[in-house]
């Protein structure tokens, strides 16, 4: 995700210069014959340009909405996801407290084991699902939350995020037979673990299912068809001249920036920098838990900004 208040505009050369260079060499080819062979003339009205721009404005618009709209439903997810974290940490952390059996009224050793397991397995499971979501190694820097057999289980798995929501209703069972919730609250549990694993399951849905391939294609099809016809009719109005290639620039720079933004937003989990900050994210429940859940002081490093963007 940008957070540069300042787009630098050397970082966004190297994104469009190809389209620009392709609008240069067209407009140029059909600008220059025109104006030095007296062709103008013969050059139709702006009535085509004009009627095509505004249709793919239109068909821009309802692209760069639906796009946003993919992209907030993303970071809609990963926030629940967060809180529901949270609340499931709430229920099983006692920090400063001791694990009492509530069935025997004396402590259980094995409740105190597995509920931290349980915390740290949670916060292992956040980072897993983001990069599953990328698409990268999803055990990167995550291996020391685990215990060896929960990496084992887990990693010899095609889908990691979703086995750790099954260790994690394993040790929920473990957990309730050493008498830990009172109250209801294991139900409140049962709750979290159905949350996380729609949230889960919608952010897989969201990956899985791409903005369609013909939408893209028609837009960049209609938006060169507009260029070419806007390169015939500019000479023909009177004083443009050898201006209708930068003018032809310009106007095909604005709709392809339009574009371009909707084709980046499209895909909140792509590893770039458009992205919802999954690993920023991350890396605050990690601190929150690890403090707040588990007691420890040395927690890891925030993650900052790359070059204008959090990842």
């Amino acid at each position: 995700m940008i957070v540069e208040r300042k787009i630098s505009t050397l970082r966004l050369l190297k994104v469009i210069w190809k389209q620009l260079a392709m609008m240069i060499i067209i407009s140029s080819i059909i600008v220059i014959p025109m104006m030095y062979f007296g062709w103008g003339e013969y050059a139709p009205d702006m009535t085509a340009p004009l009627i095509l721009g505004t249709a793919i404005s239109i068909f821009l618009g309802f692209r760069t909405n639906s796009a946003y709209e993919r992209w907030f439903k993303a970071r809609e997810l990963w926030g629940t996801m967060r809180a529901w974290s949270r609340n499931q940490t709430l229920l099983l952390s006692r920090l400063h407290e001791k694990h009492i059996n509530h069935n025997t009224g004396k402590p259980s050793k094995l409740a105190k084991t597995v509920m931290h397991r349980m915390i740290r397995r949670n916060i292992a499971w956040i980072w897993v699902l983001g990069r599953q979501l990328k698409d990268v190694p999803p055990f990167e820097g995550v291996r020391a939350l685990l215990t060896d057999e929960d990496y084992a289980v887990a990693s010899d798995c095609h889908n990691p995020a979703l086995k750790l929501l099954f260790l994690q209703s394993r040790d929920f069972r473990i957990v309730q037979g050493e008498g830990q919730f009172i109250d209801g609250e294991h139900f409140e549990m049962v709750a979290i673990q159905r949350e996380l694993v729609a949230g889960q399951t919608a952010c897989e849905g969201l990956k899985n299912t791409p903005f369609p391939t013909h939408y893209t294609y028609f837009t960049n099809v209609f938006l060169w068809l507009f260029l070419i016809l806007l390169s015939f009719a500019l000479p023909g109005l009177e004083n443009v001249g050898l201006l209708a290639i930068p003018a032809v620039v310009i106007v095909g720079w604005v709709f392809f920036m339009v574009e371009g933004i909707g084709s980046y937003m499209e895909e909140p989990f792509d590893n770039n920098r458009n992205v919802i900050p999954m690993d920023a994210l991350a890396r605050s429940l990690e601190r929150d838990l690890m403090a707040l859940g588990l007691g420890e002081d040395e927690l890891p490093d925030m993650i900052l900004p790359i070059e204008g963007a959090l990842y």
